[in-house]
């Protein structure tokens, strides 16, 4: 097949859960197929053109430069949209030129399917003349904005959450419905898919990881706990905040040498100043989040609100750690508590489930092999990458 597929960004560094998850498709996706992909390409980001080519894809890149939550820019747009219909999140990443050079790429080549990578691309992809078209959605977007607007502290960003939810909302349902096939990653996503939308052309894939890149190492130090994640994320920055504030003194108490670790990129001002609690380290971004995995005896999720599934939890497991999560932190993963996983939905459950694991080098030892043993049975990258492979041929011939 000669395939399309639109990106906003290039897949790296990679550095988030949504380009990870991608790029371990891709790897394959680019042995099997001729892909070309296409994204906008901001300043500074250059050097990571060659890693991207060296996949085996064609690049394509318009120039962009987006706003972050960093820039007083970002709430400008952000208070110029309240009144538009479209949610903020496509609005900001709607680039006219990447449509136009979408354009000029299918009339000068003969694609057999376009691939759209997240639904707040789908102004890009929505439309082109080619025979075939497929959505690649790694969350249900309206939920986690819907989860926002239930349970956050801050009345006027509730509203906010509020009014991006209704507006996800209708924009999802509408998007989702004028491609050829959807590829969902959870069976909990496609079921919402199917009730809140109510579209029947859905497809579901695993959850891949590169089990080679992410394997056991030295081992880990005794009383070490590690989040890992994008910091520049809302449900992690907050996930984190509630972890140290509610659950991490406890700990202390019964472990007083613990440590905290938090790592992931551009962490925000709140999240760093949690480095200013006893035993809690907030490194920021990281060349390489493996050996900050292997020093862990422990790796929490402690996430309220989310949506897709959590990439990190099994590279994590892949490594060898016991995990310990709430059910939102873990949805979408086909784990079994108490077996794979730790599951803990209450303070004092989580509390009582991270000072288990540290004081019992045997359950943290059955647990991690037990998960490490799982992934790569079941959820390797190539395992995956076939699934997408087969959604991919099933659309261009038109199969239900």
């Amino acid at each position: 097949m000669n395939i399309l597929f639109i990106q906003n960004r290039i897949l790296f560094p990679t550095n988030t859960g949504g380009r990870i998850r991608t790029l371990n498709v891709l790897r394959y996706l680019a042995q099997w197929h001729q892909v070309t992909y296409l994204c906008n390409l901001e300043s500074g980001e250059q050097p990571h053109c060659e890693a991207m080519r060296a996949v085996g894809m064609q690049l394509e890149t318009v120039p962009w430069q987006g706003t972050t939550s960093n820039d007083w820019k970002f709430y400008r747009d952000l208070a110029i949209n309240f009144f538009s219909r479209m949610p903020f999140s496509v609005a900001k990443d709607t680039n006219p030129e990447l449509r136009r050079r979408a354009e000029q790429l299918v009339e000068q080549n003969t694609y057999d399917l376009v691939i759209c990578d997240f639904v707040q691309m789908a102004p890009t992809a929505i439309g082109l003349a080619c025979p075939a078209s497929l959505l690649f959605q790694h969350n249900v977007e309206a939920q986690i904005f819907e989860r926002h607007a239930k349970t956050d502290q801050g009345l006027l960003r509730r509203r906010v959450m509020a009014s991006e939810w209704k507006k996800m909302r209708r924009f999802e349902k509408e998007a989702g419905r004028q491609f050829d096939g959807v590829i969902a990653v959870s069976d909990q996503d496609r079921d919402i898919f199917d009730r809140d939308y109510g579209w029947k052309h859905l497809h579901v894939i695993d959850t891949a990881v590169d089990v080679d890149f992410f394997q056991p190492q030295k081992g880990s130090q005794q009383e070490q706990v590690a989040f890992v994640g994008s910091m520049d994320w809302l449900p992690n920055q907050e996930g984190v905040e509630y972890f140290v504030k509610e659950i991490w003194p406890r700990v202390r108490h019964e472990h007083p040498g613990a440590t905290f670790r938090i790592v992931g990129r551009n962490p925000s001002r709140r999240v760093e100043s949690l480095a200013n609690c006893e035993g809690v380290e907030v490194l920021g971004t990281v060349p390489d989040v493996r050996p900050y995995l292997d020093e862990a005896a422990i790796v929490v999720t402690p996430l309220l609100v989310g949506g897709g599934t959590r990439i990190k939890i099994y590279e994590a497991m892949a490594m060898g750690k016991p995990v310990v999560s709430t059910t939102i932190g873990a949805e979408g993963l086909k784990v079994v508590d108490q077996e794979h996983i730790l599951l803990a939905d209450t303070v004092d459950h989580f509390v009582a489930s991270v000072n288990r694991l540290l004081s019992s080098n045997e359950d943290r030892q059955r647990i991690g092999r037990a998960a490490r043993a799982l992934v790569c049975e079941k959820f390797a990258a190539k395992v995956v990458a076939h699934q997408f492979d087969a959604i991919c041929q099933k659309v261009v011939d038109k199969e239900s």
